[in-house]
């Protein structure tokens, strides 16, 4: 209101001085007249660079808010330009407090993503430039911060893939290897649009310990039902079967029936009969270590001290057989709190699978190694074998699956049931024709470790 009233009265007395000036100039005054126009042209000159700072000024805000700088403070000194001044700062007051407020929301957000167990990417769909990846993408895939996801074609081409196949709304169930490992992950995706560009936001999050719980539930399960019913069903036909022969060896006493063919292929079929049976009642109890409550007995153990015993243990067999049994470790005084016969147990597992994976090689080559990933302790088993086959992988862990022709299929099932005990995760480093390598990390065990 004020620049208004100030404003008109300077249009006023600049109209009124120009009118005065002509009358004087018309009655021939013309000193007065030469005066009274010099201060014309001075409040018009005056209104006009006042008019001029006005229209500067708000080019200057408009400058400021364009590249948000809202910094810039426009001094309230009572001029006539107050009032302007006063909108300025209340503009960018307003403005300052919403940057805030919206700044505060990113972080929250930015925070809360960080914090979750999913791996998150955003990218552009157009120039594929990466706007964003979370701490768990990262580590999940183990890559740092890629500007364009081009640069997964070469250094992770599985991810760079999925990547390129997801559809929108999806849920993709699918495996990925991630550094020595082979996830399980279910993938989703969706869009969204800021201003001209359109992102393409895809959540990872990795289901392989979901599944393998419910995995190992479900085999548990039907073990504890298919044990109860075979041991039931069976003890009672092994025992009628003994009987039955021990009655026909009395009967064959009778020396009138002795030497007859009928009564040698019955004792015959109640022999098969009985060994049958016992052989089932063995592989039931065999089978019946998958479910039994095992609980470890931790104590701290140097897993260096723990490879070379096994080795001690394993070597003399192993040269007999032409395998070169080796150990190594990246850290003699690494201690992991675990139950070392269950462990020695899982070792000399891997130790016996990885014998019969290089039994075809020239130079049958395995490996024990100790050391810290990540400061978290682990024990790894390396051969170079023929690898283990991408169909046979899915399987391995199967409790009655094997590939040997005398194998049990229990081998690896009770290993990972140990490993999962010990708060640890089994990987799984295999490629055709070059090797494999078994690996038990434990995972928050390393406070003896640390220095």
């Amino acid at each position: 209101m004020k620049f208004k009233v100030h404003f008109v009265l300077f249009f006023l007395l600049t109209v009124c001085s120009g009118g005065v000036t002509v009358y004087f100039f018309e009655e021939s005054k013309f000193s007065i007249a030469v005066l009274l126009l010099i201060l014309t042209l001075f409040l018009i000159q005056y209104t006009l660079q006042s008019i001029f700072k006005i229209f500067q000024d708000i080019d200057d805000f408009v400058e400021a808010v364009r590249y948000r700088d809202l910094t810039k403070r426009y001094p309230e000194t009572g001029g006539a330009r107050n009032k302007f001044y006063q909108y300025f700062n209340v503009v960018s007051d307003t403005f300052q407090a919403m940057s805030h407020e919206k700044e505060v929301q990113h972080q929250y957000l930015k925070n809360i993503l960080e914090l979750v167990n999913t791996g998150i990417l955003a990218y552009d769909m157009d120039t594929l430039d990466t706007l964003w990846m979370n701490e768990s993408f990262k580590n999940m895939f183990q890559i740092p911060f890629v500007k364009n996801i081009n640069w997964l074609s070469k250094r992770h081409p599985g991810l760079y893939k999925e990547l390129k196949e997801i559809q929108l709304g999806e849920n993709r169930l699918t495996s990925l290897t991630a550094g020595h490992r082979t996830i399980k992950l279910l993938s989703n995706a969706g869009t969204f649009q800021t201003q001209d560009k359109t992102y393409l936001l895809i959540a990872f999050h990795n289901v392989s310990a979901t599944l393998e719980e419910v995995e190992s539930g479900a085999w548990k399960g039907l073990l504890n039902v298919m044990t109860h019913e075979i041991m039931n069903s069976i003890a009672p036909v092994a025992s009628l079967a003994d009987t039955l022969k021990k009655r026909m060896e009395q009967i064959k006493g009778n020396i009138e029936l002795s030497g007859s063919p009928d009564l040698d292929d019955m004792e015959s079929a109640l022999e098969t009969i009985r060994r049958r049976s016992e052989g089932l009642l063995r592989f039931a109890d065999t089978y019946r270590n998958l479910r039994k409550n095992i609980v470890p007995d931790m104590h701290p153990v140097n897993l260096s001290e723990l490879i070379n015993s096994i080795y001690r243990l394993m070597q003399p067999s192993l040269a007999q057989k032409g395998v070169l049994l080796e150990t190594k470790t990246d850290n003699t005084s690494v201690i992991a709190c675990i139950d070392r016969n269950l462990i020695e147990q899982v070792i000399i597992n891997f130790i016996t699978n990885a014998t019969h994976a290089v039994k075809d090689k020239q130079e049958p080559h395995i490996i024990l190694v100790s050391g810290l990933i990540d400061d978290n302790p682990y024990l790894t088993v390396a051969d170079n074998g023929c690898g283990i086959p991408p169909e046979i992988q899915e399987k391995m862990f199967i409790p009655f699956f094997s590939t040997k022709k005398s194998g049990t299929g229990i081998g690896l099932s009770l290993s990972r049931e140990i490993v999962k005990m010990h708060n640890g995760r089994l990987q799984v480093q295999t490629q055709q024709g070059e090797g494999s390598a078994f690996t038990v990390l434990f995972l928050d065990n390393h406070s003896n470790n640390r220095k």
